[in-house]
């Protein structure tokens, strides 16, 4: 029989997502500070509806909403590829409905919604800046002198001269 996982959460220092980044949109940011209040104070209902609101504010901001919220998370999904489809089903599975959540299913959505606003504010904006960044470098590159094409203007000026 397996044995349960045992995380110790007071030696183990909680993963960088977590902590919703000041890049996260402030209407989104507060709600999910209202929904950790609640899930700290047990208020399940209240933390569901927070966590949900919240997730329909990234909707309205992504321009992503729709009536349904299944398809507003196929949206997401496709305008920010690069978040793993499984947060979204995630996301999908406990989010969508009206009944409240259990703490531990609480716990869970808020995480995964915290990841997926990770990924898209926090990754995307800091793959976007690196990019940037790679990209004024290379445009200052002076190219005729990168080795490429370097080598390129010695072999061909080599054959230009047996020839």
């Amino acid at each position: 029989m397996a044995e349960p996982l045992i995380v110790d959460n007071d030696r183990t220092p909680s993963p960088r997502f977590l902590v919703v980044d000041r890049r996260v949109p402030e209407p989104i940011r507060q709600l999910l500070e209202e929904a950790d209040g609640c899930l700290n104070m047990s208020f399940t209902v209240g933390g569901t509806a927070c966590v949900r609101r919240a997730i329909r504010k990234a909707f309205e901001i992504e321009c992503v909403e729709d009536d349904d919220f299944s398809a507003s998370l196929v949206a997401l999904g496709q305008k920010h590829p690069s978040v793993a489809p499984t947060l979204f089903q995630v996301m999908d599975l406990l989010g969508s409905g009206d009944e409240p959540l259990q703490g531990d299913a609480l716990k869970a959505l808020i995480a995964t919604f915290k990841g997926v606003l990770y990924e898209i504010y926090v990754l995307g904006e800091e793959r976007l800046e690196s990019l940037a960044y790679l990209s004024d470098l290379l445009s200052a590159l002076d190219r005729d002198s990168t080795p490429a094409k370097a080598a390129k203007t010695r072999g061909s000026s080599t054959v230009k001269s047996r020839g």
